[in-house]
């Protein structure tokens, strides 16, 4: 008898843990609530300028301009935003339902995104009325950009398609130069930009072309999509043309006041730490603003050129809707319009 009532209570005790156990596994220790997005954490910070456009057009001198200004602070261009960008908006969508199943919902990631990069602008230099942060590809994101940041604004520069080519063939034939003197002909950095210049032929720059109209199509409706309250488009030959004139209309699309010293730029770059020699055209930006640059890309004496300069209007559609082929030859670029097309209607070229 005393073993039975043992073995009888040792098995309820048994049925007591497990019951137990499975009230414990079915009731959750918190409840998860999603993360809500509020304008008000916005507000305790100073609004963000984003610049940029298709590389070679400009970004950078626009950069420097708005960067002497006392109210804004942009400092170099910096590379760890746009990898997040791509993160954000390359992830599959079986990542993306998985993610959700752990509680990673997308409200929550696009927090989480924008506090980074408001924390990396913020912390790249001391603080200012309004910050600023430049890196041309990042506004191919421009739509997801003005959603996380409602305060936000958008300046987006546009040059002739041609000049951004050569531009480019130019700048890989000066790096190719500079491995020539660093590595004596030897080593990997310069083996690989040695194949570049090969390939930098007349089908090169038909690429570089074509990947500016893509581009430019996807940044103008962009732009146009969001509105002309938070996104501008300059053209870079009618800054260079008429600084004062442009950029007057750059700070009234920023509600700020104009302020003279940004047509002196080259004078307090000296007292700045805004120059990050590892950007292309920091020799460029140093010097004051010059037109030389404008018909450059025209009077090169390089044959594929020359080949490339003829063929690129009947390749490029995109030249004759933004105007660049109805101010003569060589271009008379005073005489650009300032509007752009409706892009809505561009079919997009294919990828080279």
């Amino acid at each position: 008898l005393r073993r039975w009532r043992c073995t009888a209570f040792t098995l309820l005790f048994v049925v007591f843990l497990l019951l137990l156990g499975f009230r414990i596994i079915d009731e959750p220790v918190f409840e998860w609530k999603p993360l809500k997005m509020t304008d008000n954490t916005e507000q305790r910070h100073s609004p963000i300028i984003f610049v940029g456009g298709v590389s070679r057009s400009g970004t950078t001198l626009m950069r420097v301009l708005l960067d002497v200004h006392p109210w804004i602070r942009c400092g170099p261009e910096g590379m760890v935003i746009k990898p997040v960008l791509d993160f954000r908006h390359s992830m599959p969508r079986f990542h993306m339902n998985w993610s959700r199943q752990a509680g990673i919902y997308p409200t929550l990631l696009d927090s989480a995104i924008s506090k980074y990069i408001r924390y990396i602008v913020e912390e790249m230099g001391p603080p200012a009325n309004i910050l600023c942060y430049k890196r041309p590809e990042v506004l191919l994101y421009t739509e997801y950009l003005a959603t996380l940041f409602p305060d936000s604004k958008f300046i987006i520069m546009l040059r002739d398609g041609r000049a951004v080519a050569v531009s480019n063939k130019r700048l890989v034939l000066i790096a190719h130069e500079m491995a020539n003197v660093s590595f004596r002909s030897t080593g990997p950095t310069f083996a690989r930009l040695k194949l570049t210049c090969r390939r930098n032929t007349t089908e090169k720059m038909h690429n570089v072309l074509n990947r500016w109209m893509l581009e430019n199509i996807n940044l103008t409706r962009a732009c146009q999509n969001v509105g002309p309250k938070r996104c501008l488009i300059v053209r870079y030959e009618l800054l260079i043309l008429n600084p004062e004139r442009e950029l007057k209309l750059v700070t009234r699309f920023l509600d700020i006041p104009w302020d003279p010293v940004m047509l002196h730029h080259e004078e307090l770059l000296r007292n700045r730490p805004s120059i990050n020699p590892y950007e292309p055209s920091t020799s460029q930006v140093k010097e004051k603003i010059n037109n030389e640059a404008l018909a450059r890309w025209f009077t090169d004496t390089d044959n594929d050129t020359k080949i490339f300069v003829k063929e690129a209007p009947q390749k490029c559609f995109l030249l004759k809707a933004f105007g660049y082929l109805n101010i003569g030859v060589p271009p008379d670029y005073s005489k650009l319009p300032r509007d752009l097309p409706d892009v809505s209607r561009f079919k997009p070229p294919k990828e080279s």
